[in-house]
C-alpha cells in the first residue's frame, strides 16, 4: 500500500496519476511512483510535477530535488490556462429561481440542451416547470451587474430526477427564452463521464455556484478531496459554500467534472470508505461517475426522440468544458409528449471502443485547450498542432512504445536469428538493451540492410489526443525530414533518396503517423509529433499510393477518430513486407506491400486486427514507365486486404507472440479478404 500518497486505493492512485502527468511517464514509472519512488518525477514538466505534489501526504516530498519546492504554498500555483479553462466552465453555470425570482439552487449545463441539479432544489416536473434558469447573473470587471440571459426549464421535453437519499440529482431540458439576448448554446457545457481518473484523495477541487442566491462566485484552492462516502456515491471535500449552492458543479484542476455539490457536513454518508468518521466542516457532493452510470442505466429504457438527448450528453467529445455554440443532432427541441424517469441505479457500465460502428469525424472531436507556443512546434487554438520543427536533441528522454500500456502487456515482435544480424542497433547500446529505438510514444526496430523498419510500435491515448492542422496547405516537400544519430547514416534513408526526382514517383512515407503519438502534455505531444519525421520511420511509398490507398488512410483515420471519440486506447504495430526479389530504387530496394496490426480491449480481453495494403502494381508499372507517373492513369490501384496476425507473421519473419490467439478473423484462416469498404472488415 502506498506511504506517501493520500489516497490508498492503489488502483484509484495509479489512474489519477496517469492522468495528472498527461500520459508522460510509461506505465512501470507510474507504478514506481505509486509504490513511493518519486524520482521519477524529475522527468516531468513543472505542471505535471504540480499534479504529483498535490496528491502526496504533508512533508512526504522533504529531499526529493524539484518536487520538494511545489509543496505548501507553491501548490498555489496553476497554469494560466487553468483561468481559461475556469471562464468556459462558469459560463455554463446558471442560477435557478422559483416564478417569483427568488434563487432556489445553482444548475450547469451538460450538454447543447440538458441542465443538471439538485433533486432538493428541483425535485418534481410541476417544480420544474415554474423555474428559470438564469445564465451571466454574474458582476462584470467594474462590479455592475450584467443583464443575465433567462430560459424557461421545459420537463416536457426531458426530466430524470433522483430523490435526495439516493443520488439528489435532477437532469431537465431548457426551454424557451424569457429574456436576454444569447441563446443557450452561447454559454457552452461541461461534460459528463464516468471516468475513474478524475479525483484521488488530495486533489483541489473549484466550485462555480451562487452562494446564498447571490452573483456568481468561485471557491478557490482551498478546496481539497478528503475522500469517497462508504457507499462510493458521494466525494467529501473542504471548501467554502452557502444555501443557494445546492446543485453547483465540482471540478477537479482540468474542470472536469467530478462531483454535484449538494450539502455542507455529512448528509448521506457518516463515514468515509477507509472508516473515518466525516467532519462536519466538510462538504459533500455526488460523484458524477455514479449519475452518469444511473443516467446510462435508463437509456435503453427511452423512447428514441428523448435517448437523442440524454446520449448527447452521455458520450460527450472531451471530458473538460466545452467551447460556446458547440451544437449537436440532438441539440433541437424533441416533439410529442414528455419523459419523466425517477429513481437511480448503483451499476458500473463500462464505456466500449466500437470499432465496427461508423467512425466518427475528426470535426467531431475537439479538443478544448489554450494556445500553446513552445520552441518546438506550435499548438494552436483547439489543441492542434501546426508544423513540424527539429526533434529533442537529448535522446536519452525518450521512453519509447510501453507495453503495458493498454492494462494487458503486449510486447513488441521478436526478431528472428538472420533479422537480429540485420538490425540497426543504437549506439553505445548494450547486447542486453536491443535493437529498438525508442521516441515519445513510440519505438522502431530498424533493418540497417534496407534501411527501412523491421517495424514500428505506436501507443495511442484517444483521451489526451492532440490534433494537427491540415488546412495550412501543408504538403509533401514541405515536411521536413532528419536522421536518426544513434545509429549510422548507411543504415537509414535519407533526403537524397527523394530529392530531384523528375517526375516524382517516391514519398517518404510515415510508418507512425504523425496524428498517432500526439498526446499526453501540450510539450510531449509536439514532441512526439516531431518525432515520427525521423528517417527511421520512413518507407520508400509511391507517390499515388496516399490518392489510390483510401482505405488504407481510411483505417488509420477510424482507428484514431475512434479512440478520441472513445477516450481509449490502440497500440499499433506496423511495417514493410521485405523480399529478396523487391525491385530496386536508387540503391534501396522497394517494399511492395505494408502491414498493419491494431491491439485493443474490449470487454477486458484483448482484440487484434492485422491489414496488408499492397502498393506493388504501382510501383512495378511507375518503374517501367516513368511517363505514367505524370497523370498517375494507368499505374492501377492499392488493394487492402483484411488479414490475420498470422498471414503477418510468415510474410514477415516477425514472432507476435500469443497474439494471434485475439484475432478477430480466424487464425485458421491464412490470408486475406480484398476490402471494399471498411464495413467488410472483421473489427
Amino acid at each position: 500500500m502506498a506511504t506517501l500518497f493520500a489516497e490508498q486505493d492503489q488502483e484509484r492512485l495509479y489512474q489519477r496519476l496517469r492522468a495528472v502527468t498527461a500520459g508522460d511517464l510509461t506505465s512501470d514509472k507510474i507504478a514506481r511512483l505509486v509504490e513511493g519512488d518519486l524520482s521519477v518525477v524529475d522527468e516531468l514538466p513543472s505542471t505535471a510535477r504540480h499534479g504529483v505534489a498535490a496528491l502526496l501526504k504533508p512533508g512526504a516530498a522533504r529531499g526529493v530535488g524539484g518536487l520538494e519546492k511545489l509543496v505548501g504554498p507553491a501548490l498555489d500555483i496553476v497554469p494560466v490556462a487553468y483561468l481559461d479553462l475556469a471562464r468556459m466552465a462558469a459560463d455554463a453555470v446558471g442560477r435557478i429561481v422559483d416564478d417569483g425570482r427568488t434563487a432556489v439552487g445553482t444548475g450547469t449545463m451538460v450538454s447543447s440542451r440538458l441542465l443538471l441539479t439538485n433533486h432538493h432544489v428541483t425535485p418534481d416536473p410541476e417544480a420544474a416547470a415554474k423555474q428559470i434558469a438564469q445564465f451571466g447573473y454574474e458582476l462584470r470587471l467594474d462590479g455592475v451587474p450584467k443583464v443575465p440571459c433567462e430560459f424557461r426549464l421545459d420537463p416536457v421535453a426531458f426530466f430524470w430526477t433522483s430523490p435526495v437519499d439516493e443520488l439528489d440529482a435532477t437532469l431537465v431540458a431548457i426551454g424557451t427564452k424569457a429574456s436576454g439576448e444569447s441563446e443557450i448554446g452561447a454559454f457552452g457545457m461541461s461534460s459528463l463521464t464516468a471516468a475513474q481518473d478524475k479525483h484521488a484523495e488530495g486533489d483541489f477541487v473549484t466550485i462555480i455556484q451562487h452562494p446564498d442566491g447571490d452573483y456568481k462566485q468561485v471557491a478557490l484552492r482551498e478546496n481539497r478531496v478528503i475522500g469517497r462516502g462508504k457507499s462510493g456515491a458521494t466525494l467529501h471535500y473542504q471548501g467554502d459554500t452557502l444555501p443557494g449552492s445546492s446543485g453547483s458543479p465540482v471540478f477537479n484542476d482540468q474542470f472536469e467534472l467530478v462531483a454535484l455539490h449538494h450539502a455542507g457536513g455529512c448528509r448521506n454518508e457518516t463515514h468515509l470508505e477507509n472508516g473515518t468518521a466525516i467532519s462536519e466542516d466538510s462538504n459533500e457532493g455526488i460523484r458524477i461517475s455514479r449519475i452518469v452510470a444511473a443516467l446510462r442505466d435508463q437509456l435503453d429504457r427511452l423512447p428514441d426522440m428523448y435517448r437523442k438527448l440524454l446520449a448527447e450528453t452521455l458520450d460527450p467529445a472531451s471530458s473538460g468544458p466545452r467551447m460556446p455554440g458547440v451544437e449537436s443532432a440532438a441539440s433541437g427541441a424533441p416533439g410529442g409528449a414528455g419523459v419523466v424517469v425517477t429513481g437511480s441505479a448503483d451499476v458500473s457500465v463500462p464505456l466500449r471502443i466500437s470499432f465496427g460502428a461508423t467512425p466518427t469525424t475528426a470535426a467531431a472531436v475537439a479538443v478544448a485547450a489554450t494556445p500553446v507556443a513552445t520552441g518546438l512546434g506550435t499548438a494552436v487554438g483547439g489543441g492542434t498542432i501546426e508544423r513540424n520543427q527539429p526533434p529533442d536533441q537529448n535522446y536519452q528522454n525518450r521512453r519509447g512504445y510501453d507495453a503495458s500500456f493498454l492494462g494487458i502487456d503486449v510486447p513488441m515482435p521478436a526478431l528472428s536469428k538472420a533479422q537480429a544480424k540485420q538490425a540497426a542497433v543504437p549506439k553505445g547500446a548494450g547486447k542486453k538493451a536491443g535493437p529498438a529505438l525508442p521516441y515519445f510514444h513510440f519505438s522502431v526496430v530498424q533493418n540497417g540492410e534496407r534501411k527501412m523498419p523491421f517495424f514500428t510500435a505506436v501507443n495511442i491515448d484517444g483521451k489526451r489526443a492532440k490534433s494537427i492542422n491540415r488546412e495550412t496547405g501543408e504538403v509533401e516537400a514541405s515536411e521536413v525530414w532528419f536522421c536518426d544519430p544513434r545509429i549510422g547514416d548507411d543504415a537509414q534513408l535519407s533526403q537524397a533518396i527523394f530529392q530531384a526526382q523528375r517526375p516524382r514517383l517516391f514519398d517518404r512515407g510515415h510508418l507512425v503517423r504523425r496524428l498517432d503519438p500526439a498526446w499526453g502534455s501540450a510539450e510531449t505531444a509536439l514532441r512526439a509529433a516531431d518525432d515520427t519525421f525521423h528517417f527511421t520511420n520512413c518507407s520508400l511509398q509511391i507517390s499515388a499510393f496516399n490518392q489510390r490507398a483510401a482505405l488504407w488512410a481510411g483505417i488509420e483515420n477510424y482507428v484514431l477518430d475512434n479512440a478520441k471519440a472513445e477516450r481509449k486506447k490502440v497500440s499499433v504495430f506496423s511495417g514493410p513486407v521485405f523480399r529478396t526479389d523487391d525491385p530496386e530504387y536508387r540503391g534501396v530496394q522497394v517494399p511492395m506491400d505494408f502491414w498493419k496490426v491494431l491491439v485493443r480491449v474490449d470487454g477486458g480481453r484483448l482484440r487484434a486486427t492485422a491489414f496488408v495494403a499492397a502498393q506493388g502494381d504501382l510501383v512495378r508499372k511507375g518503374l517501367a514507365s516513368l511517363e505514367a507517373i505524370e497523370s498517375f492513369g494507368d499505374l492501377g490501384r492499392v488493394s487492402v486486404f483484411n488479414t490475420n496476425v498470422t498471414t503477418v507473421a510468415k510474410q514477415t519473419g516477425l514472432d507476435f507472440g500469443d497474439l494471434h490467439q485475439f484475432d478477430t478473423r480466424r487464425t485458421e484462416s491464412v490470408g486475406g479478404v480484398e476490402l471494399a469498404s471498411l464495413d467488410d472488415v472483421e473489427w
